[in-house]
């Protein structure tokens, strides 16, 4: 099985930044903790929350970008779901963006069906439909479904009108179950796996945003924050032998045994979360 090698740097690269390695250091020394011997893609950006994706910092965006193009890799952008209040402003920075489109960040991936419309119809680049579009079960504390083999439902008559409709080009999962078999996925498809960790939940309320809040202002979904998330990283003991962590709003497990059936190519995407820098 042919393996496309990725970096997924969505929601913890200020973090990793914070080391004051340089770009270079950072994307060597995390392929060299996933095993990988050269890498294709890195994702930017967020999966879970607009305001991180808000406050990248531009500049260093700037300096993926450069190292990227000078090293042949290519970038894609991933988008998290938008609050209706928050929508113009991440518009406007998608918008600040679109000159890399032409150059290595040829890829967007979005996580719902307004966004997946509005970057069709406004820009010219490959369309993914990230992580958040699939609901299939993802708990390892319910054997009944978590040992089972999953054949991801979002395969329909209806996922292919789509696929015609907005010309999606790639479809990204989470290591879900002990099986996977993608021998339904549509024709054209090229499936991305996000590895070693599973997100298993995600919501709107964020822990660390209302750390320094008083009372009476704490727990408010979408609510402006200072990046706490971006200091820390909570880990839980289930006592199952099995590693559980939050990044950000995501609640995620290890899962290192699942087996993956039905294709015979996939884009690996990494997320360093095991980095000396986030232990």
């Amino acid at each position: 099985m042919e393996q496309i090698s990725c970096l997924n740097f969505c929601d913890i690269l200020n973090y990793l930044k914070q080391e004051e390695e340089t770009i270079d250091d950072i994307i060597k020394r995390t392929a060299s903790v996933a095993g990988y011997e050269h890498v294709e893609r890195i994702y930017i950006g967020s999966y879970f929350c607009a305001q991180y994706f808000l406050h990248m910092d531009d500049n260093l965006i700037d300096e993926i970008v450069t190292y990227a193009k000078s090293m042949e890799m290519r970038l894609t952008l991933v988008i998290p779901i938008i609050a209706q209040k928050e929508l113009e402003n991440v518009l406007n920075k998608i918008e600040r963006y679109c000159d890399y489109f032409e150059n290595c960040m040829d890829e967007i991936t979005v996580n719902d069906y307004g966004m997946l419309a509005y970057i069709h119809e406004t820009y010219d680049v490959r369309l993914n439909m990230g992580r958040l579009f699939m609901k299939d079960y993802r708990d390892p504390r319910y054997p009944v479904y978590f040992k089972s083999e999953l054949r991801p439902k979002i395969f329909t008559k209806y996922l292919s009108r789509l696929i015609r409709e907005y010309q999606i080009d790639g479809m990204e999962f989470d290591l879900t179950h002990l099986i996977i078999n993608f021998e339904s996925k549509p024709s054209g498809i090229l499936i991305g796996l996000h590895t070693p960790y599973c997100y298993m939940t995600v919501g709107q309320i964020c822990e660390y945003a209302s750390i320094n809040k008083e009372v009476e202002k704490k727990f408010r979904p979408n609510q402006p924050c200072a990046k706490e998330c971006q200091e820390t990283i909570i880990r839980y003991d289930l006592r199952d032998n099995r590693e559980w962590i939050r990044v950000g709003r995501g609640l995620f497990f290890e899962n290192r045994e699942c087996q993956i059936e039905g294709i015979n190519k996939y884009r690996a995407i990494y997320f360093p979360v095991e980095w000396e820098g986030l232990s």
